[in-house]
């Protein structure tokens, strides 16, 4: 009797794992194919602002553009952007990109570290120290860049917030162009 009790926990216990690994293996990928999805969106969403962008830069005389210069997004909440640069000279040109909060909603606007490496993600490179993190723009062509914002939750006022993107040349750090961007925080 005692010999049965014991062989009938071992196939509970054989059960329960077949059953608990099944699951598992179910539930990795039902969580694998949404990662999939969200990264596919993502791709097609940058997909339709990097046309956008080239268009713009090819119908007008401007050499910086950026997706959106209005942006409403609320705090903790991150949204898709991206530049385009033209590069109107006949040599490389070798840059890099700097984010400053120009007006704020209060008088505490985020430092130039927090703004460009917290808020926005992209290559930055303070000063253009850094030979690894430069951009390069072949003579006569455009480049898209994509940068996503982030805005922080804790410790980011409502509000307002006017930010200048510059673009600097690597070689001379003489600014090549810029844009303001407006960003409505809620």
């Amino acid at each position: 009797m005692h010999k049965k009790a014991s062989l009938e926990i071992s196939i509970q216990a054989i059960v329960i794992v077949v059953l608990a690994m099944t699951l598992l293996g179910l539930g990795l990928g039902f969580i694998k194919g949404m990662f999939g999805d969200i990264s596919s969106l993502s791709r097609a969403t940058f997909d339709k602002i990097q046309d956008q962008l080239q268009r713009d830069l090819t119908n007008s005389n401007e050499k910086l553009i950026f997706s959106q210069t209005k942006i409403n997004i609320e705090r903790g909440k991150s949204t898709l952007l991206g530049w385009g640069i033209r590069n109107d000279g006949n040599q490389q040109l070798d840059y890099w990109a700097e984010f400053t909060a120009v007006k704020c909603p209060k008088t505490n606007c985020p430092s130039l570290s927090d703004l460009n490496e917290q808020w926005f993600t992209f290559k930055y490179n303070p000063g253009g120290t850094n030979a690894a993190l430069i951009y390069t723009v072949d003579p006569a062509e455009q480049q898209v860049i994509r940068v996503d914002l982030t805005v922080p939750k804790e410790n980011t006022e409502t509000g307002l917030y006017l930010i200048d993107l510059s673009i600097y040349d690597g070689a001379t750090n003489q600014k090549y162009a810029s844009t303001d961007l407006f960003v409505t925080v809620t």
